[in-house]
């Protein structure tokens, strides 16, 4: 099933990363296509391909690490990502980048979902500042 999601989110992570905009030192920017990836990967593992939450974090983690995140980081940010969407009550930022992913696992064109990896990201920068 590994394997079956993978065939799912690659091209979503592969469209992200050869965009041009895509900077992999860029936190921001990491953890906004982290949280988004992670909704995406999240409702087609356990809806499409049945898979256990563990298998779906590793997945996800491993994607993320392959492209050059720190394994651990990369771990973290896939269970945050979990414990956010779990969590019905949390409204946070993060939470909203988990539910955008999601909201794409019916999509057969994830240009959509692309964009928004770097719009919320410019979006989140311009509210820090």
């Amino acid at each position: 099933m590994l394997g079956r999601l993978e065939d799912k989110t690659d091209p979503f992570v592969e469209a992200v990363t050869a965009d041009p905009r895509w900077v992999l030192e860029d936190e921001l920017m990491v953890q906004v296509m982290g949280f988004t990836l992670y909704g995406y990967a999240f409702g087609l593992g356990r809806i499409v391909c049945l898979m256990d939450v563990e298998d779906i974090n590793a997945s996800v983690a491993g994607q993320l690490a392959a492209l050059g995140v720190g394994p651990q980081y990369a771990q973290g940010l896939a269970e945050a990502a979990f414990q956010c969407f779990t969590n019905e009550a949390d409204q946070s930022v993060y939470s909203q980048l988990v539910n955008i992913g999601h909201s794409h696992i019916t999509s057969e064109d994830l240009s959509e979902c692309v964009e928004s990896i770097f719009q919320n990201t410019e979006t989140l920068r311009e509210q820090v500042q």
